[in-house]
């Protein structure tokens, strides 16, 4: 299976340092690959990581909180999921490998802070997502976004983890008033913080055709959804599109760092879309840490070898 992918990264107009950070895995146990893509190869069995990052904290913190959180992702996915034979896989053990990874990425972003006394309060955002046997599995973290085009119609894959969005939620404010409050950029979760971590899980239905964007919210925050729609609609490559955006998104202001990443499910392997099918997020369910199926199947088969 081929995914044909872009990136693109920019401190914006304001801002001098640029804390955002971007991340593609093939999960092969290569070193990650943080702010750069490697040539494009056929996606294994154990699938792809695209993933984007939003740091805070000052100084350089921001920068290496992002990073240091996406690389802590990628090694930690592939501890729990990549290295394990795929013919094997059960959507369940990624989900936790998932969750496990992006609660390890927090941990790391929180090591490094308590090391580094400059870096006290560093964290970051993470909007993550796998692409394995036909669906794309969405880890979210703080308010960098996943959205999804199809068939010419846009449809955004999370919810800000942010005050304003809970605020939308109680109905005392509205999508269009929160694009310009002054607490917008205010969000409720982030890898690092001293809070217990809640990662929220989503799963999507992929089909050939489709166009995944992630992005941080430097861009969303310059150019709406309907303009994002317009672009990816447009059907241009990949690089190309992700320009575009970035060129708009700087003559309206930049005044926030931009990242965005491109994926493209256009290989044959994808099934194309139903007549008229929607494109839906499903919440998965997810039990509390049982203990992970391979690892049963494994102690099963050692307590036979020695009954």
């Amino acid at each position: 299976m081929l995914i044909d992918y872009a990136a693109i990264t920019h401190p914006g107009r304001v801002r001098k340092n640029n804390e955002d950070a971007y991340l593609v895995s093939a999960l092969d146990g290569e070193e990650p690959l943080v702010n750069g893509l490697r040539p494009h190869s056929p996606i294994r069995q154990n699938g792809i990581l695209a993933a984007v990052a939003d740091g805070m904290g000052g100084a350089a913190s921001g920068e290496i909180a992002s990073r240091e959180g996406l690389a802590s992702l990628a090694v930690n996915l592939f501890g729990h999921w990549g290295r394990f034979p795929a013919a094997k896989a059960v959507e369940a053990d990624l989900l936790r490998a998932l969750r496990h990874a992006a609660e390890g990425a927090s941990s790391a972003v929180a090591r490094y802070a308590d090391v580094e006394r400059a870096s006290r309060g560093m964290g970051s955002t993470l909007t993550a997502a796998v692409v394995w046997s036909g669906y794309a599995y969405i880890a979210q973290v703080g308010d960098s976004r996943a959205y999804l085009l199809r068939g010419g119609r846009m449809v955004l894959l999370t919810e800000d983890q942010t005050l304003v969005r809970e605020m939308i939620n109680q109905g005392s404010l509205t999508p269009e008033q929160a694009r310009f409050h002054p607490q917008r950029s205010i969000i409720t979760q982030a890898l690092g913080g001293p809070d217990p971590l809640r990662v929220v899980l989503g799963k999507v239905t992929l089909r050939r055709g489709d166009r995944l964007l992630l992005c941080t919210d430097g861009l969303p925050g310059e150019l709406p959804d309907a303009r994002l729609e317009e672009f990816l609609a447009l059907g241009l490559p990949a690089q190309q599109t992700l320009e575009k955006m970035l060129d708009e998104a700087l003559a309206r202001g930049g005044r926030d760092n931009i990242t965005a990443l491109l994926l493209e499910l256009s290989d044959s392997a994808f099934p194309l879309p139903l007549a008229g099918e929607a494109v839906r997020v499903v919440e998965p369910a997810l039990s509390a840490d049982p203990v992970p199926t391979r690892f049963l199947a494994r102690l099963g088969r050692i307590l036979g070898r020695n009954s």
